[in-house]
């Protein structure tokens, strides 16, 4: 099991120096370029294919069902098989819409690029690492301000996940404001 899977209760705590509320900056970066990753999306329990199925056999049993009905001449049943058919499609497709939403968060040399996908918007947002803070709001979402902007990210992950995308942050920050205090030594 991995510390993502974990109930919130158990997953791991951070240091005090990442825990929320706490902030972190990032003063300059270093000259080397680094390329570090994190996905913030929802988690989806079934595959497309596997969604599609479900609908499938859904679908199926109440088809079945009405035609019984349609069979004995009870024939209205036919129209609400129809209509629960109907909606439970666009339940579906409304899960389809939105189950890839979230936030893809990438380190591109003095950059954070944030990916944010909302249905079918996807929106891209650079921020420079120059004066960067990071800090989660009250067990929340993961707040980065630079340059009197705010980006709010993690809305759509969980717990676990959002306290470790923070101390990866937070980790990225102590590390480069460290490096930045030897290179001015």
């Amino acid at each position: 099991m991995t510390p993502a899977t974990l109930p919130s209760d158990r997953a791991p705590r951070l240091p005090s120096a990442a825990m929320p509320g706490s902030g972190c900056a990032v003063a300059r970066t270093p000259a080397g370029g680094s390329c570090a990753r994190w996905v913030l999306q929802r988690r989806c329990a079934l595959s497309p294919s596997q969604l599609a199925v479900c609908f499938v056999a859904l679908a199926t049993i109440s088809a079945a069902v009405a035609t019984g009905f349609w069979l004995q001449g009870v024939r209205i049943v036919m129209l609400f098989a129809g209509l629960e058919m109907l909606a439970l499609g666009l339940a579906f497709v409304v899960h389809a819409v939105h189950a890839a939403d979230g936030e893809l968060l990438s380190l591109r040399g003095p950059e954070l690029v944030i990916e944010r996908r909302e249905g079918l918007r996807v929106r891209h947002d650079r921020i420079g690492l120059e004066g960067l803070r990071v800090r989660q709001l009250v067990d929340g979402p993961i707040e980065l301000c630079a340059g009197g902007r705010q980006w709010v990210v993690g809305r759509h992950a969980d717990g676990a996940r959002r306290r470790q995308v923070l101390a990866d942050l937070c980790q990225m920050v102590v590390t480069r404001t460290g490096a930045d205090a030897l290179a001015r030594n």
